[in-house]
C-alpha cells in the first residue's frame, strides 16, 4: 500500500494495520511449520540428507536475517513505502517454496528451499519500523501479541495435518510444499496492504554502517551482547533438535506426528497460552528484568529437552521452550522501539536481526559438529550454562530496563 497517508486517521491507520497484521501472522504460522519441522524432516526421511543439507537448510532462516541488513540499505534509497519494501522479499520467498515442490532430487530442494526461508525474513526490519509509526509506544506488545497468537495456533493446526499426511504418504510431500509456497505468496500481499511511511534514506555508504550504533550506544551494544551469547545458546541446537527425534543414531526415531508434536504443537500451545501474559509485561515492567526471566526458562528447557530420550520429559521441555518462544517473540520483534531513537528503529532492528543471523547461521554448523562429539546431553547442559552466563550479565542493566522513550 502506499505510505501512510494524512487521509488516514490514527485510529483507522492503527486499525488497518492490526487487521492486515492477523492475516500475515496466520500465514506466518503456516510458514513456521516448515522452516521449523517439514523442511528437516522431509529432507532427512525422503532424501536422507547429510549434515551439510541439514546445516544449510537449518541456517537458511538466519542467513536471511543476517542479509536484511544488506536490504534494508538498498531499498533505503528507494523511497519505497516500507510495506512495498517488506512485501517483496516475502513473494520471493513464496515463489521459491512453490518451485521446490516440483524439485525431484535433493539439492534442487535443498536450495529452493534454502532460498525461500532467507528471503522470509529480509522484511523483518521493515515489519518492525512499521509497528513503531503505527502503534503506540505503550500498546505495542499487546498489539503484536494476538497476531503472534495467530502464528502459533494455525502452526498447530497445520502441523497437525500436515505431518498427518506426511505418515499416510510421504510421496505427498510436495502437496506441503505448495501450501507453504501459497501462504508465502498471499503473506507477501498481507504486508503490502499494511498503510506505511516511505522507508528513511541510508546515510551511509556501506551496507553495514549500521553496525555503528552497536558502539555508539552503549546499551544498545550490551544488551546485544548479551542476546547473542543466549542467542547461540538457543539457536545451535533448533535444527538439531528435529535430527535428535529422527535420526537413528541417537535410539529415537520417531513418527513424524510425534516430531511435529514435539517440535511444533507442544511449544506452539504454550506459546499461545504465554504470549498475552507476556505481552502485558513488555508494555509494563522492566525489560531487562523480563528479559532474564526469558533467558532462564530457555536454558531449563532446552537442558530438559536434550537430558533424556524420555517422550515425556523431552515434552517438558519443549513446553518449556514453547513459554520462552512466545515470550522472546515479544521481545525480539520489538525490543528495539524501547531503546532506539524513532527514526533509527529500522536501522537498530537491522543490526539486532542481522547478529541473530550470524549466530543462527553458524549455530546449526557448530551445533551438529559439537554433538558428534559432546552427545546430545552435554549440549543441553552447555547451553544452560551459556543461558546462565548471559542472565548474570545483564544484571548491572536492570536499571535501564525501562527504555529511552517515553509515551
Amino acid at each position: 500500500m502506499n505510505d501512510a497517508s494524512p487521509a488516514l486517521t490514527t485510529a483507522h491507520l492503527r486499525e488497518k494495520t492490526y487487521r492486515m497484521d492477523m492475516v500475515r501472522g496466520s500465514l506466518r504460522g503456516i510458514l513456521t511449520t516448515g522452516t521449523q519441522t517439514f523442511a528437516l524432516f522431509i529432507a532427512i526421511r525422503y532424501y536422507n540428507a547429510g549434515d551439510d543439507v541439514k546445516s544449510l537448510i537449518g541456517a537458511a532462516p538466519f542467513i536471511g536475517m543476517f542479509l536484511s541488513i544488506y536490504a534494508l540499505h538498498y531499498l533505503s534509497h528507494t523511497g519505497w513505502p516500507k510495506s512495498l519494501c517488506g512485501a517483496i522479499p516475502t513473494l520471493f520467498c513464496g515463489l521459491c517454496l512453490l518451485l521446490a515442490a516440483l524439485a525431484d532430487s535433493l539439492y534442487p530442494f535443498a536450495i529452493l528451499t534454502a532460498l525461500g526461508f532467507m528471503f522470509l525474513h529480509l522484511q523483518t526490519p521493515f515489519l518492525t519500523s512499521i509497528y513503531n509509526d503505527n502503534y503506540p509506544s505503550d500498546k505495542r506488545g499487546s498489539y503484536y501479541s494476538l497476531p503472534v497468537i495467530l502464528t502459533v495456533s494455525v502452526s498447530v493446526v497445520f502441523g497437525i495435518f500436515g505431518s498427518r499426511l506426511l505418515d499416510h504418504d510421504l510421496n505427498l510431500f510436495p502437496w506441503v510444499m505448495v501450501i507453504l509456497g501459497l501462504a508465502g505468496v498471499a503473506k507477501a500481499w498481507a504486508i503490502f496492504s499494511m498503510p506505511s511511511k516511505p522507508v528513511e534514506p541510508a546515510n551511509w555508504v556501506h551496507p553495514l554502517g549500521n553496525f555503528k550504533y552497536i558502539f555508539e550506544d552503549r546499551l544498545f551494544g550490551y544488551v546485544l551482547l548479551t542476546w547473542f551469547i543466549m542467542g547461540f545458546a538457543n539457536l545451535w541446537v533448533l535444527p538439531l533438535r528435529v535430527d535428535y527425534l529422527t535420526n537413528p543414531e541417537y535410539g529415537i526415531e520417531e513418527s513424524a506426528f510425534i516430531v511435529t508434536l514435539l517440535i511444533t504443537i507442544i511449544p506452539d500451545a504454550m506459546r499461545a497460552v504465554s504470549i498475552p501474559i507476556i505481552a502485558r509485561m513488555f508494555d509494563r515492567v522492566n525489560f531487562i528484568v523480563l528479559r532474564m526471566i526469558l533467558n532462564l526458562t530457555f536454558g531449563c528447557g532446552i537442558a530438559l529437552f536434550f537430558f533424556t530420550p524420555d517422550p515425556l520429559v523431552i515434552a517438558m521441555g519443549s513446553a518449556l521452550i514453547g513459554i520462552a518462544f512466545g515470550g522472546g517473540s515479544i521481545a525480539w520483534a520489538l525490543w528495539v522501539t524501547k531503546f532506539a531513537p524513532p527514526e533509527k528503529v529500522a536501522a537498530y532492528m537491522s543490526v539486532h536481526v542481522s547478529l541473530t543471523g550470524i549466530r543462527g547461521t553458524i549455530g546449526p554448523m557448530i551445533g551438529f559438529w559439537a554433538v558428534r562429539h559432546i552427545g546430545p546431553v552435554n549440549i543441553g547442559f552447555v547451553s544452560f550454562a551459556m543461558m546462565l552466563v548471559a542472565t548474570l550479565m545483564l544484571i548491572p542493566e536492570i536499571r535501564h530496563g525501562r527504555g529511552k522513550q517515553t509515551p
